[in-house]
């Protein structure tokens, strides 16, 4: 469907005789409403409902578009708050820094989930994967200054790994 939303981006150009970055986004998004509103009709004949059901679950492309445009937000949203927590550490002379390797137990089984999950801990300031155990079923971090390694793990579990999981099991 993704792919279908990009045509119709890219006709919605071609009619406006306009190739820029709002035009693309207006198309973007009307190529988003009319997949929405025709989302059963376009099912039943592009795809076999049922074996996408079967395969996907309940999932549409529309929820799974939202989906993918909150994990976006939430990334950016928690690289903002752990620059502005680095630039705070970085700059208090006093502060005790306590850094420590934690190791966090996976509930991810693809290696997309695992990966993706280990590229947004790096991506966020003051921690960086450091390796995924051969069973892939422990990642070790290396974290800037650990209080308390029991909520860091619960915290990066319920934040980082569920909303990874919501994506790619």
């Amino acid at each position: 469907m993704l792919l279908l939303n990009l045509i119709l981006a890219i006709i919605w150009m071609a009619l406006q005789s306009s190739f820029t970055v709002i035009d693309f986004v207006v198309g973007f998004v009307l190529g988003f409403i009319i997949i929405g509103l025709t989302r059963r009709a376009l099912e039943e004949q592009v795809y076999d409902l049922e074996a996408r059901k079967a395969r996907y679950g309940s999932n549409d492309y529309v929820r799974q578009t939202y989906r993918i445009f909150a994990f976006i937000v939430f990334s950016l949203w928690s690289i903002i708050k752990a620059n502005i927590e680095v630039a705070r550490i970085v700059l208090n002379p006093r502060a005790k820094l306590r850094p420590g390797i934690v190791a966090m137990p996976l509930d991810l089984k693809s290696d997309s989930g695992i990966t993706t999950l280990a590229n947004l801990i790096t991506l966020t300031p003051g921690t960086v994967t450091l390796d995924v155990s051969s069973d892939k079923r422990t990642l070790y971090m290396h974290v800037l200054d650990v209080h308390d390694a029991e909520k860091l793990r619960q915290d990066t579990k319920e934040q980082f790994e569920r909303r990874v999981m919501e994506l790619l099991p």
